[in-house]
């Protein structure tokens, strides 16, 4: 196992080495931020001034590793962790890992091609691409990046969601492993015909708690049993988009966004409640449930003329519009917490809401290309394609 301090110069396979914390040097590159997208070409040109503008609400700012894969920043037990590639080599991951308060760098361990990240339950989880679709999980305590284990899967670990003592990963399989030890207890290629392809947002085809494992895909929502994998229910409407957004469990409601719609189903069967469209053009990005208010985040880009995203609020009982904010841009990332629903939008607005028609809202605005938008509590954070960490409160 890597002690992250000093750091290490050589490592096994099975355990990646820790870098050297000053070892940095991120240079500018365009990130089309635009959810399902991909890292593009470096871009040249970018002053020390815009770089580095403090934005309003900023708690403390971090050099960290360019985003090569679309997995956001992620909190456990006051530690935030990123992921990314360093050197302008997208096969040299690297795990850096902060004090949610403070902003000082705990941590940092470099392995091979990123492909996902997860904090949760004081453990960060790490995968790694190791060619003809397999992967390797690594399991890092979250204090001072200890390795706990690591396991290798038949899929290459760029979704995660876990629930209990159980991680699931995807992208060509969908495996269910022990936190405690990495053991593998189920793997899955397909279910009721159903492959696990991750193709459009790692943070959101993938969700699981004590009920399901719940899976989104261009032919609807399926939920699997956690003892063994096998198919609990399917929704598979007549017209659906991919699912880019959930299915996200709330309660006993499951709320799934493909294209321009957004469904509730039944947690329990997969019944569908209701669903709302925002039109053929627009594109949910997000969703948020907050006691009797949904709220429902969405972009459209129909360029020259209609370019523009909205942010709404919905009734949980019907799906029926209660209100609306419109930006000058589409919003393109979200992360949400019991406690807020935070939507970013392409031209770097951040705006934090919490219902109740959105009443008295904090807003800051990112001068970068592109970023990827994670939250806990209250505080979010954005690390951007010029590899910076910004941590923002809405109280700052």
């Amino acid at each position: 196992m890597p002690s992250p301090s000093p750091p290490s110069s050589h490592a096994s396979a099975d355990s990646p080495a820790n870098s050297d914390a000053d070892s940095d040097s991120p240079s500018r590159r365009a990130f089309l931020a635009a959810a399902g997208t991909a890292l593009v070409g470096g871009v040249a040109g970018c002053s020390s001034l815009r770089r580095f503008r403090s934005p309003d609400g900023t708690d403390w700012s971090a050099s960290v590793p360019e985003p090569s894969v679309l997995s956001p920043p992620s909190a456990t037990d006051g530690v935030v962790a990123v992921i990314g590639h360093r050197s302008d080599d997208i096969d040299a991951g690297r795990v850096v890992a902060f004090d949610r308060e403070s902003g000082e760098r705990l941590w940092d361990i470099d392995f091979g091609r990123p492909t996902g990240l997860l904090a949760a339950d004081g453990s960060v989880y790490a995968g790694e691409r190791l060619g003809a679709g397999r992967g390797r999980i690594y399991a890092f305590d979250a204090a001072d990046g200890s390795q706990r284990w690591s396991q290798t899967v038949g899929n290459i670990g760029s979704s995660m969601a876990i629930a209990g003592d159980t991680l699931y990963t995807a992208n060509g399989t969908l495996a269910a492993l022990s936190t405690d030890d990495g053991a593998v207890r189920w793997e899955q290629s397909a279910v009721g015909g159903i492959g696990f392809t991750i193709a459009i947002a790692p943070q959101d085809q993938l969700f699981a708690d004590e009920r399901a494992v719940y899976y989104g895909d261009d032919e609807g929502v399926f939920a699997m049993a956690p003892e063994d994998g096998s198919l609990r229910w399917a929704w598979r409407p007549d017209r659906w988009d991919w699912a880019d957004v959930g299915p996200v469990p709330a309660g006993d409601s499951v709320y799934a966004g493909g294209g321009g719609d957004i469904a509730m189903l039944d947690a329990d069967d997969g019944a569908l409640r209701w669903r709302t469209s925002f039109g053929d053009d627009a594109q949910v990005v997000g969703v948020h449930e907050r006691g009797s208010t949904v709220l429902v985040a969405e972009g459209t880009d129909e360029s020259p003329s209609d370019t523009f995203g909205t942010l709404y609020e919905l009734a949980v009982r019907d799906g029926s519009e209660r209100y609306e904010v419109r930006f000058d841009s589409p919003v393109e990332r979200t992360a949400s917490t019991d406690e807020a629903f935070v939507v970013g939008t392409r031209a770097g607005r951040i705006r934090w809401s919490r219902g109740a028609s959105f009443f008295e809202p904090f807003e800051t605005t990112l001068s970068a290309d592109g970023y990827l938008l994670g939250a806990a509590g209250t505080q979010a954070f954005a690390q951007t394609s010029e590899g910076t960490l910004w941590a923002l409160s809405p109280d700052q």
